[in-house]
């Protein structure tokens, strides 16, 4: 099935309190959102043309929730509620504001494709992540891997 045109997911509107935790995605992958803008990524694929690249990031960064209105990167997430994240390996101890305070899918992926994913991160990453919800009304993040016309999504769930 072509899914070039449809629609993001629809956004839910999310305080920063409704995001803590860890949330899990396919193959070992997490995001853990903490208090006062910080995250850990663990072996998080990169979104949209940089996932195509084969790295898997793992390490501290920072996260800040953008209002409806305010993201600015087209209809990848749509419109709503967006979490940006940046992360780093080695961390982002040196960056001011939010971003330095921190120092499956729909198109479902082969079991094997992770365990291909070798290449080095780069020395920083960053992660735009809509807010949805599932059929069973739980919280889900997405973001789209690879072509984003193709609209191939990552889905992170709370980690129970």
């Amino acid at each position: 099935m072509d899914s070039r045109t449809d629609p993001p997911p629809p956004s839910v509107k999310v305080t920063a309190a409704d995001i803590y935790g860890t949330w899990v995605g396919w193959k070992g992958s997490s995001l853990t959102i903490r208090p006062e803008h910080r995250a850990v990524v663990e072996k998080l694929d990169g979104q949209e043309f940089a996932f195509d690249d084969g790295w898997r990031m793992s390490g501290p960064g920072s996260w800040r929730l953008l209002k409806p209105g305010a993201y600015r990167g087209g209809n990848a997430v749509g419109d709503g509620w967006v979490i940006e994240v940046k992360a780093s390996p080695a961390g982002l101890a040196g960056e001011k504001g939010p971003f330095g305070q921190g120092a499956g899918a729909a198109t479902e992926l082969s079991p094997d494709d992770g365990a291909s994913r070798t290449e080095p991160p780069p020395g920083k990453a960053v992660w735009d992540i809509g807010v949805s919800r599932s059929k069973k009304g739980e919280l889900r993040l997405f973001f789209l891997t690879s072509d984003p016309d193709i609209r191939d999504t990552y889905y992170l769930t709370r980690k129970k």
